[in-house]
């Protein structure tokens, strides 16, 4: 894939709309190409920014789903006219220069949270004790997070990315308290952290720490800290399945 194709499956590629052969070859391109990589974040950092900023009210059904026909037609055209327009480069640099600054101000402030995170999940392990609620079923550990925390998050159940519900506890990251849900498939155990934004966004970011596999992005609901004992491509198909499903509403 060269840097032409690549531009052009960027914005499907980040409204999770790519085939899964594309969105591989997509995602290499990117790990190999700095400059598509860049602008990949500075597509998503104005993605999320304007999520952050806009209205919440849910539209009447069939409302949404005359938008959504519609979008879905003429999406491609639109979207390269809309990101054509001056204003919303404007804004992206402006998303970009405020992210800078913060980076600058307080480098290690989502650093530190993935740190924690990773503490967490480690001492999760060699205890032994790695939820408080342990059940299969997605509503079962939804209602009790729930009923300790002060916003509802979101849990989902994966039949097809190999890994299962175990269950959920509550833990505590940056004096913040956070839904943390867990699942495995036999040999690896992945610990989902989340919460509540409010202003402070969690960068998108893939690192190592210590040995463990960290995945952190936000959305206008929630903050995530993925934390796994190793990387592969199941890791990457969880990451999919749960943001397309997280978007999608369906949880």
């Amino acid at each position: 894939m060269n840097c032409k194709e690549a531009g052009r499956l960027l914005d499907p590629y980040l409204d999770n709309e790519l085939e899964p052969r594309p969105r591989f070859e997509l995602k290499e391109h990117l790990s190999l190409c700095p400059a598509c990589w860049f602008l990949a974040q500075e597509r998503r950092e104005l993605r999320i920014f304007v999520r952050a900023i806009a209205p919440t009210d849910k539209a009447p059904p069939e409302l949404k789903t005359k938008i959504m026909a519609a979008l879905r037609q003429e999406q491609t055209k639109q979207t390269f006219a809309f990101l054509r327009q001056p204003w919303v480069y404007a804004a992206a640099m402006l998303v970009l220069s405020l992210s800078s600054a913060l980076n600058i101000l307080f480098p290690d402030v989502g650093k530190e949270d993935s740190r924690q995170a990773v503490l967490l999940h480690s001492r999760s392990i060699s205890a032994d004790h790695l939820v408080d609620v342990a059940s299969p079923k997605p509503q079962v550990v939804k209602s009790w997070l729930t009923a300790k925390l002060d916003f509802s998050p979101p849990v989902i159940a994966f039949p097809g990315s190999g890994y299962t519900l175990i269950g959920g506890r509550v833990d505590v990251i940056q004096n913040r308290s956070v839904a943390t849900v867990v699942y495995g498939n036999g040999r690896d155990v992945i610990t989902l952290f989340c919460w509540p934004p409010k202003r402070n966004l969690l960068a998108q970011d893939d690192h190592f720490i210590k040995g463990y596999y960290v995945c952190a992005w936000s959305s206008a609901e929630c903050n995530y800290i993925l934390v796994s004992n190793s990387r592969g491509a199941q890791i990457d198909e969880f990451v999919d399945l749960f943001r397309d499903q997280v978007q999608s509403g369906a949880y």
